[in-house]
C-alpha cells in the first residue's frame, strides 16, 4: 500500500500544480511557438499547403505568405475582396472580388471577378464572373458564388481558363443574405442568414454540378436568437452559427450554446473573440492574451493560426497538452518508479549457506 499513497499524492500534486498554471497561465492548452508580421485590416485567413503558406485577405488585397522563407506574393483586387476559398485538394485558392449589387434588384452595380491561385506553381489568374460576394471552392475548378442582397442567388460555377469562369446551374430566392461554407467529405454547402428577423441555417446537396435544398432549421425555428458568424469545425462534425453549435449532418439538431460567438474550431476546440473553449462540453479553457476574431485552422489538426491586429502579427499556436500515449508513459514511469523504491525498501535475507 506504499506505492499506492505514493503515487496518489503525486498525482495529487501535478493536480494542484495544473490547477494553478490555469489561474496564472490564461492559456494553458496553447503555446505561441511562432509569429509573422501581418498587414492591418484582415478579414480572413487561411492555412495552406500543410501548413507551409499563410493566405491573408484583405479588402484590397490578398498575401500569400511562406511561412519558414518569409516570401509573400500579393494579388490585389479589381474591386475589393470579400471571400476566399480553397479547394479539397488545397491545390486552388479562389477569391472573390466583388464589384456591388444594385440592392433590390439582382443586379450588378458594376463587374465582379474571381481570381484563382495555384498554389503549385504561384501563379494568380482573374476572370469575369457572375455577381461574387461569398464563394466556396468544391474542387479544382469549381466553386460556388453568392450574391448579397436581401433574396440571395447560389450559383456553381466552373472555371474555364482565360474565357471567363461558366456557370452550370443556380438557386434563387430560397434563402436570405448571410454566409456559406462547403463541406467537401458530404458535398454539402451550409448557408447561415443574417440581417433578417429569422434566423436560420439552410443546407444544400451538390449534385452533378446542381444545388439541391435539403433540411432547414426552420422559420422562427431551431436557430431563432442565434447567428452572426458560420464556421465549419475542420473535422466536419459540427457548424457554429453565432453562439449556437449544430450538428454538421442535420443543420436542425442544435449541440449546444456558448457564451459567446464562435469563429473557428477544430475537433477540441471552439475559438471566440481570444478565447477558446472545449468544443464538447462549452467550458472556458483559456484566453489567447488578445482579441482576434480572424483564425485559420492546420489542416484537421489541433494547432491555428490567430490574426493580432493590435501587435500586427500572425501568432501560430501549438497544443501544449500532452497526447494520451504520453499520459501512457508517464503512467507507466511512475509504476516502475514504484515498483524500483518498492524492492529496494525490501530487507535482504541473511545468507544461510555454511562454509
Amino acid at each position: 500500500m506504499a506505492f499506492a499513497r505514493r503515487a496518489t499524492a503525486l498525482v495529487f500534486l501535478i493536480g494542484i500544480g495544473q490547477a494553478q498554471a490555469s489561474v496564472i497561465n490564461l492559456n494553458p492548452y496553447y503555446a505561441n511557438d511562432n509569429s509573422i508580421s501581418a498587414p492591418s485590416g484582415v478579414s480572413q485567413l487561411i492555412s495552406a499547403s500543410n501548413g507551409s503558406n499563410l493566405i491573408a485577405m484583405t479588402s484590397n488585397n490578398i498575401s500569400v505568405t511562406n511561412v519558414a522563407g518569409g516570401s509573400v506574393l500579393d494579388e490585389a483586387a479589381f474591386k475589393r475582396f470579400t471571400s476566399m476559398s480553397l479547394s479539397p485538394s488545397g491545390n486552388y485558392l479562389y477569391a472573390a472580388d466583388f464589384g456591388g449589387e444594385v440592392i433590390g434588384y439582382g443586379s450588378p452595380s458594376s463587374q465582379s471577378y474571381v481570381h484563382q491561385y495555384n498554389l503549385t506553381t504561384g501563379q494568380w489568374n482573374a476572370e469575369l464572373s457572375p455577381i461574387a460576394y461569398q464563394i466556396q471552392a468544391t474542387g479544382d475548378s469549381n466553386f460556388i458564388l453568392s450574391t448579397s442582397d436581401q433574396w440571395i442567388t447560389l450559383s456553381t460555377n466552373t472555371w474555364t481558363n482565360a474565357l471567363g469562369t461558366s456557370q452550370q446551374g443556380s438557386v434563387s430566392w430560397s434563402v436570405y443574405a448571410g454566409n456559406i461554407v462547403y463541406d467537401a467529405n458530404t458535398q454539402r454547402l451550409i448557408h447561415g442568414n443574417s440581417g433578417i428577423s429569422s434566423q436560420e441555417l439552410t443546407a444544400f446537396h451538390l449534385v452533378n454540378g446542381k444545388l439541391v435544398q435539403q433540411e432547414t432549421s426552420g422559420t422562427y425555428g431551431t436557430a431563432q436568437g442565434y447567428g452572426g458568424t458560420l464556421a465549419l469545425s475542420n473535422d466536419g462534425s459540427s457548424i457554429y452559427y453565432g453562439n449556437l453549435k449544430v450538428d454538421a449532418l442535420d443543420v436542425s439538431h442544435n449541440l449546444m450554446v456558448f457564451p459567446e460567438q464562435i469563429y473557428a474550431a477544430n475537433a477540441k476546440y471552439a475559438f471566440g473573440n481570444g478565447s477558446y473553449y472545449d468544443a464538447k462540453t462549452g467550458v472556458l479553457l483559456g484566453k489567447l492574451g488578445f482579441n482576434s476574431t480572424v483564425y485559420a485552422m492546420d489542416g484537421s489538426g489541433d494547432s491555428f493560426w490567430a490574426y493580432d491586429g493590435t501587435a500586427g502579427l500572425f501568432r501560430h499556436f501549438v497544443s501544449s497538452v500532452p497526447e494520451t500515449s504520453t499520459y501512457a508513459m508517464m503512467g507507466l514511469g511512475l509504476i516502475a518508479m514504484g515498483l524500483v523504491r518498492r524492492k529496494a525498501s525490501r530487507p535482504q535475507q541473511a545468507d544461510s549457506t555454511s562454509v
